[in-house]
């Protein structure tokens, strides 16, 4: 039987960030970290749980920002067709946002496939790179997806491009995306995939695992729990070779 984790024990005890079971199974070590599978939904979490205060100390000055330049010619390319992924599931407005919009390659092709877009990231040095290459193209703000969804602002597509994996708090974001979309919006969002074929067998061999970047390994079956439970109805998961998830989801 599958011990579901209550408010209380979460916190206390590992739990699955994507069906909120209890778990112990552990598959390996990286850092100091223990990498824990859990046996109902395949989701692999790591233990201890860094506190926000050890994140953000972690990303001050994120040494991979300085990286996300390279290649832009086909970043952009990339990002216009899944823009247009989301445009062709007939979202019922223009308004975009991007969370975790890094230097602002997402915005720049929003705004290429005529939307409204912002892109919010809490990393000031990306948006400063953002606002200098991509500055015409959307706004940009350094705020949280939480802190955002506190405004009462909303958007008909929400894009998410390797966040989940890495936030404190799962539960909290998805909340706070599915209070962002309007009824019928579109949200876009990829990780790494932790049950995927292709994982090496060693978890912590796999290049994903990289703690504290990287916290929450989550499964197809985990990931829709999770988003399930804040009202997004997952429509599609992409084909990937590559273990990576990419999945469209919407308002329910």
């Amino acid at each position: 039987m599958t011990q579901t984790m209550t408010k209380d024990d979460q916190g206390t005890k590992p739990y699955c960030r994507g069906c909120l079971a209890e778990v112990s199974k552990k598959i390996g070590q990286k850092d100091k970290y223990d990498l824990l599978r859990c046996e109902n939904c395949g989701t692999v979490v790591v233990d201890p749980w860094p506190t926000v205060e050890e994140l953000n100390a972690h990303y001050q000055n994120y040494f991979k920002t300085g990286d996300y330049m390279r290649k832009r010619t086909s970043k952009l390319r990339r990002s216009r067709k899944r823009v247009m992924r989301m445009i062709n599931m007939k979202p019922p407005g223009k308004r975009f946002l991007d969370i975790g919009c890094s230097v602002g390659f997402m915005i720049q092709a929003a705004h290429d496939c005529g939307l409204e877009a912002l892109g919010i990231d809490i990393d000031g040095t990306a948006l400063e790179i953002a606002q200098k290459e991509f500055g015409d193209a959307g706004t940009y703000q350094q705020i949280s997806a939480e802190e955002l969804a506190e405004t009462g602002i909303q958007f008909d597509m929400i894009y998410a491009n390797d966040v989940i994996e890495h936030v404190p708090d799962p539960e909290s974001f998805v909340a706070a995306v599915s209070k962002l979309l309007t009824p019928g919006g579109i949200f876009y969002v990829t990780a790494p995939d932790g049950a995927h074929p292709l994982v090496p067998k060693d978890f912590a061999s796999w290049g994903m695992v990289i703690p504290p970047d990287h916290l929450t390994y989550f499964s197809r079956k985990g990931m829709r729990q999770l988003l399930e439970r804040h009202d997004l109805c997952v429509k599609k998961f992409q084909l990937s070779i590559k273990p990576g998830m990419k999945v469209l989801a919407t308002t329910a």
